[in-house]
């Protein structure tokens, strides 16, 4: 295991220890499998119902027929360009099936979602340049409406199904289960994870925003001051104190974690936080790789983050 480290000062004050597993890319010895979960939407106030789907991968350990265990959940929002179908490639799935094999990981289900509203008809454009309609704020003309798609479709339509913690879809009961229900994502879907902490926080208290920084609600290409940043981050949580969370960030190579890195040391210094990685004490906590920016290597992101997440319940 190559440890690469960010010097302290470089990032926060703090010095902050990066874990890449090489195993992950081996052959998995066991194997979990992916169910494809089917919904509809009609929360964008345009007077249409879109029909979508997300992918669920369910963990070498999961037999809700014999075992009456239950398990967290953690969803992942893709990056530009991408698809809910990205992790279901054999290649790429085997690092998910290594990622629940090491130790020290807990396994959970994960969930893969997509803003966009037609990512199979779209294929082509939204594969070449990702500016095809999506509902998290960054396609003109569409309201940033995807966390109500989230929390409102998603999540009742995923957790029906499965053995979870959610004791029913409503929104009390989801909102009663988000001690064990997590929210990711890679790039731009890493800006969702941003947006879901200021939209949805009552639903999620584990949160691993990937290679990105937060826009504070804007276009993704418009400047955010770091005043901006803060208050879109800390408005949630400073409305409801009673509610734990924690926020285990990572970042690519430095040109990747740049920005990520400044909104972090500016937002660490707020009373709110305390860094960290003891999940009963701290909330929020950043790793920097040396990986280049792609969705691929979100599994040993998540192999840093899961060590941390869900933990001290």
């Amino acid at each position: 295991m190559r440890k690469i480290i960010t010097l302290p000062g470089e990032v926060i004050d703090f010095e902050t220890v990066f874990m890449e597993n090489e195993a992950l890319a081996e052959e998995p010895v066991k194997k979990g499998r992916f169910e494809k979960v089917e919904y509809t939407t009609d929360v964008y106030e345009d007077g249409k119902t879109y029909s979508k789907y997300c992918n669920v991968y369910l963990p070498w350990c999961y037999d809700a027929e014999k075992d009456s265990r239950r398990f967290n959940i953690m969803y992942y929002q893709h990056g530009n360009t991408l698809d809910p179908d990205f992790f279901t490639d054999p290649e790429r799935k085997k690092t998910l099936d290594r990622l629940f094999e090491q130790e020290g990981i807990d396994p959970c289900i994960l969930v893969f979602t997509t803003y966009y509203f037609d990512c199979v008809t779209d294929a082509d454009v939204r594969a070449d340049t990702g500016y095809v309609p999506a509902g998290d704020g960054n396609y003109l003309g569409v309201k940033a409406n995807y966390w109500k798609e989230v929390v409102g479709d998603i999540l009742p339509a995923v957790e029906s199904r499965y053995a979870v913690y959610a004791e029913g879809t409503s929104p009390n009961e989801l909102k009663a289960a988000r001690d064990h229900r997590g929210f990711s994502g890679y790039s731009r879907g890493g800006v969702c994870t941003w947006y879901i902490i200021h939209n949805a926080f009552d639903y999620f208290r584990w949160y691993s925003p990937m290679s990105c920084h937060t826009t504070a609600g804007k276009y993704i290409q418009e400047p955010v001051t770091e005043a901006e940043a803060v208050a879109y981050i800390t408005a949630p949580i400073k409305a409801r104190p009673d509610l734990p969370f924690f926020i285990y960030a990572a970042a690519g190579d430095a040109t990747d974690a740049q920005l990520m890195k400044k909104q972090l040391k500016v937002l660490t210094k707020e009373p709110e936080f305390s860094f960290g990685t003891d999940g009963k004490t701290d909330n929020i906590y950043l790793t920097v790789s040396g990986f280049p920016h792609h969705d691929k290597y979100a599994p040993y992101y998540y192999y840093n983050a899961l060590q941390v997440l869900f933990k001290g319940i």
